[in-house]
């Protein structure tokens, strides 16, 4: 299983034009095979920080999902509404399990 975490800084001007771009994105990266999660999340205590969190079954999941038109669709939209870091991690997991 593949876990992508990260953040994007939105220009607080361009938030409803970036939340467009990614809106469309996940709709669709939610149908691909072996998605089993994809979510982007407004930040609580910092404005224009959008937090991400993708899961993966594999890797050649992930990789699929790296060629697809929607996600260059969203790269494109999404560049010129970028007001500071950007943050995307990779974590290759072994096992999982609930905590409750």
């Amino acid at each position: 299983m593949l876990i992508v975490t990260g953040h994007l800084t939105i220009d607080p001007e361009r938030r409803e034009e970036a939340e467009a771009a990614v809106r469309a994105c996940v709709t669709a990266t939610r149908q691909e095979a072996g998605n089993e999660d994809y979510r982007f999340s407004w930040d609580l205590d910092e404005p224009g920080r959008l937090n991400l969190v993708e899961q993966w079954a594999d890797e050649e999941a992930m990789q699929a999902h790296m060629g697809t038109p929607h996600l260059a669709e969203m790269m494109t939209a999404i560049g010129p509404c970028i007001a500071g870091s950007v943050e995307v991690v990779r974590h290759d997991v072994t096992a999982s399990k609930p905590l409750f």
